[in-house]
């Protein structure tokens, strides 16, 4: 019986942790900036055009994956999946937290990239690859932080680009194979222990 205590407090900190998990995306981490554009990047909208000359894709339109921008509603192919809310609120907005909607199907990036603007303030943009720098599998929380912090200026959108293989909205997934792995064998050791009594 202990040892069932035990394995049931273990995992139910290993669920913890997992649904902890997030990435921090910082200005400093960024791969490319407004200024690595010729002429730079700004103060109109580039995407996706800078991010195809940065990083030598071919999206298109059709390739927003998710966009939120400080007072429009969101956009893109998974603006149903995500929420944005910004930090520290919508009229100082030099971060913000991405959480995925665990309803609904998350991105599942074939490759994907980020881009923060600021759109008035040097540099008016930061670019990242979701993919290969930060191995975003579309369900951990993005957090974003340090963005014109300096009173410079504020996040006007951040905006997600890329291939998404499809998905379906999970079950509770890896949860649910632990839980029930765990449940199988408290199961049989008590069975055992039953029939060693007998």
């Amino acid at each position: 019986l202990q040892w069932s205590k035990f394995f049931g407090l273990g995992l139910a900190g290993l669920l913890f942790a997992a649904s902890a998990q997030g990435t921090v995306i910082l200005p400093g981490d960024a791969l490319y900036d407004g200024n690595d554009g010729t002429p730079p990047y700004g103060p109109s909208n580039c995407e996706p055009g800078c991010i195809n000359d940065l990083f030598g894709t071919t999206f298109d339109n059709t390739d927003l994956l998710y966009k939120a921008a400080a007072g429009d509603p969101d956009e893109g192919s998974y603006q149903g999946s995500y929420s944005f809310v910004w930090a520290p609120n919508l009229d100082d907005r030099n971060g913000g937290t991405l959480t995925w909607d665990t309803s609904q199907p998350a991105i599942n990036c074939v490759s994907c990239y980020l881009a923060v603007k600021d759109g008035v303030h040097d540099p008016r943009y930061y670019f990242y690859d979701l993919s290969s720098q930060y191995g975003w599998n579309g369900m951990d929380t993005l957090s974003f932080s340090g963005f014109w912090a300096d009173g410079r200026g504020d996040i006007s959108h951040i905006s997600i680009w890329g291939t998404s293989k499809s998905t379906t909205v999970p079950e509770p997934g890896t949860a649910a194979l632990l839980l029930t792995g765990a449940l199988g064998l408290f199961a049989a050791r008590r069975r055992q222990n039953r029939v060693s009594a007998a």
